[in-house]
């Protein structure tokens, strides 16, 4: 059985314009983690994801910004 990869790293700027959500641009080998917490519906077609692993504040972006590595 394979584990799940929850570390990522993202393959390209996620931006402000993109993502109006975000609190500033996050860029190109930003290295997230898959956020399992409540997101209370608040994510919609793109994957929540934090910057420290178990930790929030979480953001969402989009799933084709992250190639999961871990």
């Amino acid at each position: 059985m394979s584990k799940m990869k929850t570390k990522g790293i993202l393959n390209r700027d996620v931006t402000q314009k993109e993502c109006r959500w975000l609190d500033e641009d996050l860029k190109e080998g930003t290295i997230v983690y898959q956020f399992f917490g409540c997101t209370y519906g608040c994510v919609d077609s793109g994957v929540p994801v934090t910057l420290e692993q178990d930790k929030t504040p979480f953001n969402e972006v989009p799933w084709d910004a992250v190639d999961w590595i871990g």
